[in-house]
């Protein structure tokens, strides 16, 4: 009888350490998504900087305010640009404008943080900025 029940604790123990390791795989594999986690806070858009997870490198981008215009440097092609404070209102939207040669007329309030939300076709670039 012992026999039988020292068996049934062993195998217990063996399929709860099999348990824990699919737990923590799964939780491993939902923390460290970013396009579906809200908690992984690097790049919540579809790039991030791990290549050791399989994902590429966001693009970088430099947004410049300055004497009343705001460019982007870094980004080539068609997109739609909004810009918005940070607590979320929308202060300005460009529809399909190129950027390769971005440099727009924008009145922001100076020494504040904005948030540029840049939309491609399949791709969508957050970035942060202040004004100066």
């Amino acid at each position: 009888m012992s026999f039988f029940l020292i068996y049934y604790i062993v195998i217990t123990c063996s399929k709860l350490k099999e348990m824990k390791l699919l737990i923590f795989l799964l939780f491993f594999k939902i923390f460290f998504n970013s396009e579906d986690n809200n908690f992984y806070s690097i790049n919540k858009d579809l790039f991030s900087t791990n290549v050791f997870l399989g994902y590429v490198q966001k693009p970088t981008a430099k947004l410049i305010y300055k004497n009343g215009f705001l460019n982007i440097e870094g980004l080539n092609g068609n997109a739609n640009v909004t810009i918005y404070t940070i607590i979320g209102n929308k202060v300005v939207f460009f529809s399909n404008i190129d950027l390769t040669k971005f440099k727009e007329s924008i009145s922001l309030q100076t020494e504040t943080m904005y948030i540029a939300r840049i939309e491609f076709s399949n791709t969508i670039l957050t970035y942060k900025f202040f004004t100066r």
